[in-house]
């Protein structure tokens, strides 16, 4: 791995990303927040200059190999959101705490400090709200999309941060697929805030609400989340969105070009669609009983007094299928506490914690096609424990799937588990309790945001220790990149390689 190639491509990523902080910025001065603005001012001119610094490394050789290619995603991504932080730090956070919530952002996990909403400007509200839209798609693939100079090494980037398993290409070019992309991203965000603001919203929040939909993120400059609003038009729209973001963005963009049924012809999506309605249909039998007798604690402690006492069908209907797919997709919004919730519902919400959205989404969580496809395969040796000389091989959409395949999903998986494990020890070491240990781990690994316990929808993460917080966004991180990404840097002999080829790069200069 050459380090000067991975430092130079990181550094024509940051110095873009020093001029997006513009838009935060103009917002705060339209909104005439003159002094905030300026910690987005300050955060640009940083970005850029370092960038700029970055750039000029030697690095006459412009290809990426696969390792140095893993290396300007995952590197990307945690410079990318340290310097997202500072616009937190100028409004007050700690750098641990601005960390924290700017690479909950960019990682579109939703998982916030913030406590006193009152204290932010609007620009803050619409940073965090972009900074979620951003890593939604992914930064690289809209820098691919948008800096020619990425886009001949956009394959080994593209590839490395696309979530999912199995990576879709629209067209033979790299960068004419992410602009494809991004451009649907772009018009369904667009649509999304016209039906919004038509509902009733107001402007800025249907703006600040759709970038963290499509993202399927989770923040919202409303301190109760999108119940707060009261607005049962506005979270029918919000379900049908939130779908989308969880749902594979390549075939949306089939159908779109005339191909309707791309995706009922897809197995994952057809998976997706068939666990979104049978957990919904659960959770509503189950929120009925809670509306007949609601629990004394969620009287006493529901916004409002609890939006489910004695609520109408539609009602539950909507609550159900809103928080079915809000936690599925990793959208981590709320339109009530669940956290107050019977505890039948919160197992069901628990379990689909552990599922994620579909590959190529916008959505988190170790993904429905894997999950399928280790399901597949256990029913699979089961047969072949009865039929030991059967030949069964696995498919998926009719395809076979390659051992190869299988085998890095169940890597995946391992690893996935190994990481979750690990965090709920550590947490449970620095003083929380199991429940909050368990769903803060799986909530910032995944990629959701909320969780119970402590970490419940209404509540904040502002009360943990800085070491477990140091920990969560490590979780953050190594979730949205799929952990294969970031761990990979933990082998030895990859730092071996770099440092040798940095000193045999050096001798060469010499002479």
């Amino acid at each position: 791995m050459r380090i000067a190639v991975v430092i130079h491509t990181v550094g024509l990523i940051l110095r873009i990303f020093g001029a997006i902080l513009v838009l935060p910025l103009a917002v705060d001065l339209l909104y005439g927040f003159y002094q905030e603005s300026l910690g987005f001012l300050i955060a640009g001119v940083s970005a850029s200059l370092c960038g700029e610094l970055a750039r000029r490394q030697h690095a006459r050789e412009r290809g990426l190999t696969r390792t140095e290619g893993l290396a300007v995603v995952a590197f990307s991504w945690l410079v990318v959101a340290l310097f997202g932080g500072i616009p937190y730090m100028w409004h007050g956070l700690g750098v641990i705490d601005a960390t924290f919530e700017s690479m909950s952002g960019f990682t579109t996990t939703g998982a916030t400090i913030f406590q006193d909403f009152s204290r932010y400007s609007h620009g803050i509200f619409f940073w965090r709200g972009f900074t979620q839209w951003l890593g939604g798609m992914g930064v690289i693939a809209l820098f691919i999309a948008i800096l020619p100079a990425l886009a001949i090494a956009g394959r080994q980037l593209f590839f490395a941060e696309a979530p999912g398993p199995e990576k879709d290409r629209l067209t033979p070019r790299i960068r004419d697929t992410a602009i494809r992309l991004w451009g649907l991203y772009v018009g369904l965000t667009v649509l999304e805030v016209v039906l919004l603001k038509i509902s009733g919203m107001p402007i800025f929040d249907a703006i600040c609400n759709s970038l963290t939909t499509m993202s399927a993120g989770g923040f919202s400059p409303h301190p109760l989340s999108i119940g707060g609003y009261q607005n049962p038009t506005a979270e029918w729209i919000f379900i049908v969105f939130i779908f989308l973001a969880g749902a594979n963005y390549s075939l949306q963009y089939r159908v779109f070009r005339g191909k309707p049924l791309a995706l009922f012809r897809d197995e994952e999506f057809r998976v997706y669609a068939v666990v979104v309605l049978v957990s919904a249909l659960l959770l509503g039998g189950l929120l009925y009983g809670f509306s007949q007798q609601p629990s004394e604690a969620y009287l006493a402690g529901a916004p409002g007094g609890g939006v489910l006492v004695d609520a109408s069908t539609e009602t539950i209907a909507r609550q159900s299928f809103f928080q079915v797919l809000t936690i599925l997709t990793t959208a981590g919004f709320a339109t009530d506490d669940f956290n107050l919730w019977g505890d039948g519902a919160k197992v069901i919400l628990l379990v689909l914690m552990f599922i994620g959205g579909c590959a190529g989404s916008a959505g988190g969580g170790p993904k429905i096609v894997r999950t399928w496809l280790i399901l597949k395969f256990a029913i699979n040796e089961l047969y072949k424990a009865l039929h030991p000389r059967a030949v069964k091989p696995l498919r998926l959409g009719g395809r076979v799937v390659p051992a190869e395949i299988l085998r890095s999903i169940v890597a995946f998986l391992l690893l996935y588990l190994l990481v979750f494990a690990l965090s709920v020890v550590c947490l449970a070491a620095l003083g929380e309790d199991l429940m909050t240990s368990i769903t803060a781990s799986i909530a910032t690994l995944g990629n959701i945001g909320p969780g119970f316990g402590a970490v419940g929808p209404m509540a904040s993460y502002a009360h943990f220790h800085p070491l477990a917080k140091t920990l969560l966004i490590f979780t953050m991180w190594v979730g949205r990149l799929e952990v294969m990404t970031v761990l990979v840097f933990l082998q030895p002999h990859v730092w071996r390689t770099a440092r040798y080829k940095a000193s045999r790069h050096q001798a060469l200069h010499s002479w």
